[in-house]
């Protein structure tokens, strides 16, 4: 019993300290004292009003993914504008949400990548493994018939591997 209480004990520690170095990382690289919660949620986010990041425990996670989701929402505290965001997207309705968002991330993770080169390796393998997990919807061939928008989603996170198509049905006239 022991034993077991000594590797339960450190498991809980390691899992202490990777959580306590992540908000560390997080609050370094947004370049001020954001508040960073960890919590059963489907993924992760960024209140940019109440400059709140939201990182999830999900089983298993890889620290290239958690560093990944920790650039990702760090892009959206450092390049995310509150004034405008809120109003835009809540008045136009949830569509216009959905592709201002999908636009948005693209436009911040190319810029964080920029800023914080040594991320781009954490980015591309994160989203290998979660496209392959089906974390977008489904295998590749069943995203290729997502609509447009969503196989942009997938192009500008997964890349050119993805081969996702991004061509328009063409309709005769």
């Amino acid at each position: 019993l022991g034993d077991v209480y000594k590797r339960q004990s450190k498991l809980m520690r390691d899992q202490y300290m990777n959580i306590a170095s992540k908000d560390i990382l997080a609050r370094l690289l947004a370049s001020e004292n954001i508040t960073v919660v960890h919590k059963s949620a489907p993924t992760a986010s960024f209140n940019v009003r109440d400059r709140v990041l939201t990182l999830p425990m999900w089983d298993n996670m890889q620290a290239d993914t958690y560093d990944h989701l920790v650039g990702h929402e760090v892009g959206h505290a450092l390049y995310t504008p509150e004034a405008g965001w809120h109003e835009s997207a809540s008045s136009k309705g949830e569509i216009y949400r959905q592709y201002l968002n999908i636009v948005e991330d693209a436009r911040i993770e190319k810029m964080v990548q920029t800023r914080y080169p040594g991320l781009r390796r954490s980015f591309v393998s994160s989203y290998k493994r979660m496209l392959a997990d089906g974390f977008f919807g489904g295998s590749i061939i069943e995203i290729n018939r997502f609509s447009f928008i969503d196989r942009i989603n997938t192009y500008f996170k997964a890349g050119p591997v993805s081969y996702t198509h991004l061509t328009l049905p063409t309709t005769p006239y």
